[in-house]
């Protein structure tokens, strides 16, 4: 077949058909090897940060074992039923000592006890304490303990610990029952 046109390597059909197929591959590698390329490559990373994960947890798993041991309650620290009493007014006054006590006993430095004031007016038969304190931290857990056990205590509305220089500093805000 001769072509009409001079210059033309290829018959005309023969070029359509080669462009043609050219777009096929490029449309091909495009919107299926590229993307296929780039999911892998998203996977190795993500498979990457998952080995880096376990291996972590792997060397953690051992320190894990050791605090959940250190964690576990003694026998004799459990927090057992006691007598609810509430304190009386004049009670109230010498709760700050009896709190700074409880809290040297466990090692902990007492920076703030303060009763709040407005919770002491209202006619609700309870009060909160605000108690700021610091001292290492797995002494903290003793502390809460010792205080729980408390015949008038309520409950605990937040606990807040923060590293500072030299340990952690625990703040609380406790709620006690009085008369």
């Amino acid at each position: 077949m001769k072509s009409d046109r001079r210059g033309l390597l290829l018959p005309t059909p023969t070029l359509v058909l080669t462009l043609l197929c050219a777009a096929g591959l490029l449309v091909f590698l495009l919107f299926v090897i590229l993307p296929a390329r780039q999911l892998a490559a998203e996977l190795d990373r993500e498979i990457e940060a998952l080995k880096a994960r376990l291996e972590e947890q792997r060397v953690l798993h051992p320190v894990f074992l050791n605090l959940l041991e250190k964690a576990k309650t003694p026998p004799g620290e459990r927090i057992g039923p006691t007598a609810r009493v509430r304190l009386k007014h004049e009670e109230i006054s010498a709760l700050p000592r009896r709190l700074a006590e409880t809290a040297a006993a466990h090692r902990l430095q007492v920076r703030e006890i303060a009763p709040d004031v407005n919770t002491l007016a209202d006619a609700s038969n309870r009060f909160r304490v605000l108690l700021s304190a610091t001292g290492r931290f797995p002494d903290f857990r003793g502390f809460l303990l010792a205080l729980a056990s408390l015949g008038y205590f309520e409950g605990f509305e937040e606990i807040e610990v923060r590293a500072v220089e030299g340990g952690e500093q625990l703040a609380l805000k406790i709620w006690l029952a009085r008369e």
